[in-house]
């Protein structure tokens, strides 16, 4: 059996099987994506507020597929309320090195209700960035229906 033939039916060759997509920038497959969103302490979810498109940064934590925020924030609670589509992207980029990556999570934006999953969360929440009493906060999970990165250099 050749060393091809033990591989998992879709498992990539290192440094020969990357998927590159139209611009020639490496596409990132789902478990890299992941990584790469927790890895980094803030993100940006991307919703529409007035029927107009808002862009805000959060500090998240990846759970499972899914990405979680805190906010006391109306407008992504309210949005999150209504189950509406949103996108939350993640990225780093190093300019001298001219290398980088960027995640995009596309799905259903929905508030955690049950005590003992907010509370799950909570225990493994990322240090709040604004002045604001945790109590008063109310998490908010992006139910991943896509999710899709691309890297450079």
């Amino acid at each position: 059996m050749t060393t091809d033939q033990a591989r998992p039916a879709g498992a990539r060759r290192p440094g020969v099987d990357v998927p590159t997509d139209h611009t020639g920038l490496r596409v990132l497959d789902l478990d890299e994506c992941l990584e790469l969103v927790a890895s980094t302490p803030v993100g940006r979810i991307a919703f529409e507020l007035d029927g107009e498109i808002t862009v805000l940064p959060v500090a998240h934590l990846v759970d499972g597929v899914d990405v979680c925020f805190r906010t006391a924030g109306s407008s992504k609670i309210q949005a999150a309320v209504d189950r509406e589509r949103v996108a939350y992207e993640a990225d780093a980029f190093e300019p001298s090195t001219r290398t980088g990556w960027s995640v995009l999570v596309q799905g259903v934006a929905t508030i955690v209700e049950e005590e003992a999953e907010v509370r799950r969360l909570d225990q493994r929440a990322p240090a709040l960035w604004v002045p604001v009493e945790p109590e008063s906060m109310t998490w908010v999970r992006v139910r991943a229906q896509s999710v899709s990165g691309r890297s450079v250099g």
